[in-house]
């Protein structure tokens, strides 16, 4: 027998693999081949008896006929395939108009109107609400780790069949649901100490970001250097999301489920108001049945984002995982800015006096009123935000802060420490909310939703 090493360039996954390895089979005097897209090499054993030069020649002409080319892998940082750039300008299009779609048809008005009907306590309504959380900014994180998962597994495995290709749906889901079931019944058995700062969070929140950009540069190709894994998070952090960012790194249903498990401990304004209510049964029984229905509301949504990896097929495969990719760099993209709207507030907003809602100096804004020596500032949390989104207020005067939720949503989670609403978001109920606050300094108060998505700003100024 005998041994030859071939070099190809253009093979980034387990699919380029699979796809390589079967051409080069099918050429006769072939015994046995081995693949590798990390070194982009190809290792064929042929028969001793065969025309070592011939059956060479015949396959480099498989491989090309696969669609590779020959030669060392120069290992760019920038792919100079047109192919890709096509595919991820026409998927980042699309992206954006399904995105103002969305938001044309009111999709989060919608699970306003479910998240209402699940804010009763009733174990049937907490499903719910768990369904509006699905249709919400929620979906931004645990949509885009579910996606790239499921996109890992598909690339990983070009050849299973629709029900293997579920199989990461299903190990996400059902970790998730057992998980928020057993981390709820933890949360109701020791309290509030489960919860962690709104900063604690938005660094999480990073770190999980960072693992979604490293799957969906790989997933995209724009990168060949990338793709190969010269970038990537630290193997054990990576190891623990279940989200290896090297070429090499393999699926597993246990390291999807634990990831699944894991999103107990993301951000979302529903999830924080449900996880308020498991804590206020008391009971570790019910906190946990509480938690468990309320992912199971969640599993329609993220089946509908996560499925559509089931229908990569052939040679189509590629361009969907391109278009996979940018899928995952906009959830990310949107984690992101979250988390640095929490961990910096005001950056990147405009601080001059024209925001200011009071005017001249010394003058409130018309949703504050002084009463007693204190002054009540009367803010609305709505689906989308908070009304008014800016407000002046006095320095040196004590503050109450009424805030009236009028629909669960993300913003019902209100992270606003500038204020002295300590560490910990303040978990908003339907009706008003009314936080005692100490009396602010002059100057500019951020604050926003847990998530960072809605934001809102008080100013403070000298009193006449």
């Amino acid at each position: 027998m005998a041994r030859t090493d071939i070099a190809v360039r253009g093979m980034t996954c387990r699919s380029c693999e699979v796809r390589v390895g079967r051409a080069v089979r099918a050429v006769p005097g072939v015994r046995s081949v081995d693949v590798s897209a990390t070194t982009g090499r190809v290792r064929v054993v042929t028969d001793a008896d065969a025309d070592r030069r011939a059956t060479t020649d015949a396959v480099q002409a498989a491989v090309v006929a696969a669609g590779y080319s020959l030669g060392q892998d120069s290992r760019a940082w920038v792919s100079r395939d047109a192919r890709v750039w096509r595919d991820v300008a026409l998927a980042t299009v699309a992206v954006l108009g399904v995105a103002a779609l969305a938001r044309a048809a009111g999709v989060e008005d919608v699970s306003a109107r479910l998240g209402a009907l699940g804010t009763s306590g009733s174990l049937a309504l907490v499903v719910l609400l768990g369904v509006a959380a699905g249709l919400s900014t929620c979906m931004a994180l645990v949509g885009g780790l579910v996606l790239a998962v499921s996109s890992r597994h598909a690339q990983q495995h070009p050849e299973a069949t629709t029900a293997r290709r579920l199989r990461p749906h299903v190990a996400f889901n059902v970790g998730r649901v057992v998980g928020f079931g057993v981390l709820g019944a933890l949360l109701g058995a020791v309290g509030s100490a489960v919860r962690m700062s709104g900063g604690t969070v938005a660094l999480l929140t990073l770190v999980v970001s960072l693992a979604m950009v490293a799957v969906g540069l790989q997933l995209t190709g724009v990168s060949p250097r990338l793709a190969r894994g010269s970038l990537a998070l630290p193997a054990g952090l990576a190891a623990r999301l279940g989200l290896e960012g090297r070429a090499e790194a393999r699926y597993s249903d246990a390291r999807a489920a634990a990831v699944g498990a894991a999103s107990f401990l993301l951000p979302c304004g529903f999830t924080q108001t449900v996880q308020l209510y498991a804590l206020a049964t008391g009971s570790p029984l019910r906190a946990g049945a509480v938690m468990a229905l309320f992912a199971l509301g969640t599993v329609p949504g993220l089946l509908g984002i996560g499925g559509l990896t089931s229908l990569a097929r052939g040679g189509a495969s590629p361009r969907f995982f391109r278009v996979a990719g940018v899928v995952v760099l906009a959830f990310a993209a949107v984690n992101v800015g979250g988390a640095v709207t929490v961990l910096a507030p005001g950056l990147g907003r405009a601080g001059d006096s024209a925001d200011v809602a009071g005017g001249a100096a010394g003058a409130v804004s018309a949703n504050v009123t002084v009463e007693d020596g204190v002054q009540v500032l009367r803010t609305t949390q709505v689906v989308d935000g908070y009304e008014p989104q800016v407000a002046t207020v006095l320095a040196g005067v004590p503050l109450r802060w009424e805030i009236d939720s009028t629909v669960p949503s993300c913003a019902s989670a209100l992270y606003a420490p500038a204020l002295g609403t300590g560490s910990a978001p303040v978990l908003l109920q339907p009706g008003v909310t009314v936080l005692e606050l100490p009396a602010p300094e002059e100057g500019r108060l951020d604050y926003s939703c847990a998530m960072g998505m809605y934001t809102g700003t008080v100013h403070v100024v000298e009193a006449p």
